[in-house]
C-alpha cells in the first residue's frame, strides 16, 4: 500500500460517518419539514443517511458544456471541456418515521422551480466535498469537537480549510430501491410532481449521470482523495438523528 493511500485510509478512520452543511440553493427563508406520520397517538420521524457502499461507483469523465447547458445556468460547472468526478449518491430511511414532502408546487418554502430544467429542486439536499487526506484529518476533527455545529458554520469560521464542492441541486426525493425488509413493500411514495417522500427502509438514487452529480475537478492534481457526502445538511427536514448524515470514501482523480 502506498503511503498517500495509507494516509488516506487513515483520514477517513478517523469519522466514515457524522454530520454538517453548506448551502446549495437560492437564498430563502426556509420552513422546516416536519415529522408528519403518527402511529398509535405517536409522532415518527425519518432518520436518512448516505450510503458508502453506492458512493465507491465512481468515474473520472472529460465532457463539454456550452453556456446554454443546465449544469452551467446552475451554477454546477462552468462553460467548456471540464473533469468531473462522477459518482451514485442513495440515501436510505433507517429512521422509524416516514420522510413526508407531497407536491413541490404546494411548498415554495421546500423548493424552488428551475426554470431550465423545468422542475422544481429542494431548497438543500445533499452536499459534496472532495478532500485531500490531511485536509480532512482536520476536518474530522473539528467536526468531532463541534457535533452539533452546522458544516456550513464550520467552514466559515476556517477559511483555511477549502474543499473542492460540488453543487447538485435536490430534484426529487422518492421510494426507489427497498434497502432493509420494509414497512411499505412496493414503496409508498412514486411521484416526483404530486408525492414526494421516503418510507422507512427504501432508499432515493441519484445516478452518476445525471446533471450535476459530480464535481467538477478540472485542474485538480492527480492523486488520491476524500469524498464526502452529507444529506440534509441543512436540516431542512426533522430526523431522529443528524450525526449519521455523512459518509465518506476514496477517490482517485
Amino acid at each position: 500500500m502506498d503511503k498517500l493511500l495509507a494516509l488516506t485510509l487513515a483520514a477517513i478512520s478517523v469519522s466514515t460517518i457524522y454530520f454538517g452543511a453548506v448551502a446549495m440553493a437560492p437564498e430563502a427563508e426556509q420552513a422546516t419539514i416536519p415529522c408528519q406520520q403518527q402511529v398509535a397517538g405517536q409522532v415518527l420521524c425519518p432518520d436518512l443517511i448516505v450510503d458508502p457502499a453506492k458512493m465507491n461507483v465512481q468515474s473520472v469523465t472529460h465532457e463539454t458544456f456550452t453556456s446554454t447547458s443546465c449544469d452551467v445556468v446552475e451554477g454546477m460547472t462552468q462553460p467548456g471541456t471540464r473533469t468531473l468526478l462522477r459518482f451514485y449518491q442513495s440515501t436510505p430511511n433507517l429512521g422509524p418515521g416516514d420522510l413526508i414532502v407531497g407536491a413541490p408546487s404546494q411548498h415554495p418554502e421546500w423548493f424552488y422551480y428551475a426554470p431550465c430544467h423545468r422542475h422544481y429542486h429542494f431548497r438543500e439536499y445533499a452536499d459534496y466535498r472532495l478532500w485531500t487526506p490531511d485536509q480532512f484529518s482536520q476536518w474530522a476533527a473539528l467536526k468531532a469537537a463541534s457535533p452539533d455545529a452546522l458544516s456550513r458554520d464550520l467552514l466559515a469560521a476556517h477559511p483555511e480549510l477549502k474543499p473542492i464542492a460540488g453543487n447538485k441541486g435536490g430534484f426529487c426525493v422518492i421510494d426507489l430501491f427497498p434497502y432493509f425488509p420494509v414497512t411499505h413493500p412496493t414503496g409508498a411514495y412514486r411521484s416526483c410532481s404530486s408525492n414526494q417522500g421516503i418510507s422507512v427502509g427504501w432508499a432515493d438514487e441519484y445516478v452518476a449521470g445525471l446533471d450535476g452529480q459530480f464535481i467538477d475537478v478540472t485542474g485538480v492534481a492527480s492523486g488520491v482523495y476524500v469524498l464526502e457526502s452529507e444529506v440534509n445538511a441543512e436540516h431542512l427536514y426533522v430526523e431522529t438523528n443528524y450525526v449519521n448524515n455523512g459518509s465518506v470514501t476514496i477517490a482517485r482523480i
